[in-house]
């Protein structure tokens, strides 16, 4: 029987509905919380806002977001002697075990964590102890290839959080422009979309077509078979697990 974490989502960037929290931290914080542990048995992810406010936070798991919009800063590192600062399509990988604040202008991401259940989830006694370093991938500096080129049209990703940076998930950006790629998912993502529109076409003899724009979040299950496809679109996915290909060797 099929669980609501075994279905392929949509949420609309028009339909989400935004809470506030934080007030405590100064300035304006709100969330829409999209992966929970109703919907999710792995990723969580929502999309948050911060604007003239600092929120500090201890990583209780491992986190990437990408900056929708604004600018958002994350502060780290002894007596938070460290920063960096995101703008449009940058991406900011923050590992597990890290003090931080969040601090932004008029700043909105999209975030994907691991795992779904931290609050309840004991400590790993194989941790060793190390916190890597939070990261700044800069939109400007992401090198991309062309993907598939059998697929027609024009398809192309560039690999972000890799095995080599993480052992929970994996995240890179893709753009599909009259290209339609088939494809079945060995992992759970999630996946927003940040310019042009994107297509799923899923479901049995490929009869559900899932179409997105700018600020559209899709999750896609393990197991999932469909096809991209896409008008200038360009994606940013996160993923769990990072090691997939690895595990699917075996």
């Amino acid at each position: 029987m099929m669980t609501a974490s075994d279905e392929t989502l949509l949420f609309k960037n028009s339909e989400m509905v935004f809470s506030r929290g934080y007030i405590h931290a100064g300035g304006h914080f709100s969330a829409c919380r999209l992966l929970t542990l109703a919907n999710s048995n792995s990723l969580c992810s929502g999309v948050t806002t911060y604007d003239g406010c600092s929120i500090e936070s201890t990583m209780k798991y491992d986190e990437v977001f990408i900056v929708l919009g604004g600018n958002v800063r994350i502060l780290w590192g002894p007596e938070y002697s460290r920063a960096v600062e995101a703008k449009f399509g940058d991406v900011v990988w923050l590992p597990k075990g890290n003090r931080v604040k969040y601090q932004g202008e008029k700043g909105i991401i999209f975030y994907v964590l691991y795992p779904v259940d931290w609050r309840t989830r004991p400590e790993d006694p194989q941790t060793d102890g190390a916190v890597g370093d939070v990261r700044l991938l800069k939109s400007k500096d992401m090198v991309y290839e062309q993907m598939y080129p059998e697929s027609g049209g024009y398809g192309s990703r560039c690999r972000l959080i890799t095995p080599d940076m993480s052992k929970t998930m994996g995240a890179s950006m893709h753009t599909y422009d009259a290209c339609s790629i088939e494809w079945t998912t060995h992992y759970d993502q999630a996946t927003v979309v940040l310019d042009g529109t994107l297509r799923i076409v899923t479901g049995e003899k490929f009869n559900r077509v899932i179409e997105a724009k700018f600020g559209d979040v899709i999750r896609l299950p393990k197991g999932t078979h469909f096809k991209y496809e896409g008008d200038k679109a360009k994606t940013f996915t996160a993923l769990y697990p990072v090691d997939w290909a690895a595990r699917a060797e075996k």
